[in-house]
Parts: C-alpha cells; sequence; structure tokens
C-alpha cells in the first residue's frame, strides 16, 4: 500500500500542526534534491571570491551526495586583495582582457586542488559550478576523472569547451530546478555583476 502525504493532518491537533514548518504541510512541497543543495553550496562558496569581475563557486562531488570538496576564484593565498590594491587587468585605468594580467586562480582548478581524495578510483564523481568552465579549468576537469559538469549560467565565451569535455567523456549539463530558481531570486545572487548596472 501507498502512503498518501500528509495523510495524518486531519487527525492531528491544530495548535501541534502550527508549531510545525507550514510550508512543508503543502501538497506541492519539495525536498531540495542533492544536486540543489550542490548549486546552493557553490554559489555559497563564490561569495568568498575576490575578484571584482566574477564571483565562481566550484563544488566536487561523487554518487550525487558524497561531497568530496570546494574552490572559489580569486587571488592566491597570500597575493593582494584586488579592493585593496585594483584589478590586475586594469592598467593606465582601462581593462587589459586576454593579456595573462589575471591574479586569480579558477574556482574549478581551486576545488581541484582542494581534493584530500584521489578521485581516480571513484565512479560517478561530478562537479557543480556556478559558470560555465573555461578551457583551462576544462582541461584539468577531464585529468581528474570527473564525468560529469553541471553550470549554473554561461560564461559567454569560449562555447567550444562543451564539446571538448563531450569529446573526452565528460557530460556537461546546464543546471536549473524550480528550487534553485526561487532560492535565486528570493537572494538576488547574480554571478557576473549585471544587476548592478
Amino acid at each position: 500500500m501507498v502512503k498518501k502525504a500528509l495523510g495524518w493532518i486531519g487527525k492531528t491537533d491544530k495548535e501541534v500542526l502550527k508549531k510545525m514548518f507550514q510550508y512543508k504541510l503543502k501538497q506541492d512541497y519539495q525536498r531540495p534534491s542533492h544536486l540543489d543543495i550542490f548549486a546552493q553550496q557553490a554559489i555559497c562558496i563564490s561569495k568568498r571570491s575576490t575578484c571584482l569581475f566574477y564571483e565562481v563557486g566550484a563544488v566536487i562531488f561523487y554518487n550525487h551526495t558524497h561531497f568530496l570538496s570546494s574552490g572559489y576564484n580569486g587571488a592566491s593565498m597570500g597575493d593582494v586583495d584586488p579592493r585593496y590594491e585594483g584589478c590586475a587587468r586594469v592598467v593606465n585605468g582601462k581593462l587589459q582582457e586576454g593579456k595573462g594580467l589575471c591574479r586569480g586562480s579558477h574556482a574549478e582548478i581551486n576545488a581541484i586542488s582542494n581534493l584530500t581524495t584521489n578521485t581516480m578510483g571513484l565512479k560517478d564523481v561530478s562537479m557543480m559550478v556556478t559558470l560555465h568552465p573555461c578551457y583551462s579549468c576544462a582541461k584539468q576537469i577531464v585529468n581528474k576523472y570527473i564525468k560529469k559538469v553541471y553550470y549554473i549560467w554561461d560564461y559567454g565565451r569560449e562555447d567550444f569547451v562543451t564539446d571538448y569535455l563531450n569529446k573526452l567523456g565528460v557530460e556537461v549539463i546546464k543546471y536549473t530546478s524550480p528550487f534553485l530558481e526561487r532560492w535565486i531570486n528570493l537572494n538576488g545572487y547574480d554571478p557576473i555583476g549585471m544587476r548592478s548596472k
């Protein structure tokens, strides 16, 4: 016999019901999935970023349930905080993109560096990242036996990276869910600073 959710409510004292989480007493309530939680973790860890242009977070996990590591983008340990010294890519007041001046290490690389476990023997190793990986990060993702990359927002550059990862056996999935969308809207998260313009 299949149990019906909330079938017990009619037999429960109303004063007792008032003390419970009311949103869990709605018929349409669904618990967040493990992917929703990893997406939230990636977004939260991205707030540690020291970059003035991008906030990126990454979480590595396996079997969709076991957390392995996380990382965010920003200046290397011991290097300067751009809030005090300014962005290294801004030279004489102008942004110098694509010239290799950035002090930052990417979130995916930092998450890989923070691993305390060898991923070679693990099956179903995945990464959740707030922005679609770049080519440099993609190469390291492949080298760490990560087989799935979930991303929340498009990076808008290097469109060939998905094809590169797919060719090397890594599935790339844009992740969204009703739970995550509500949570993002509630918190006003914006990975590239577009809302501040």
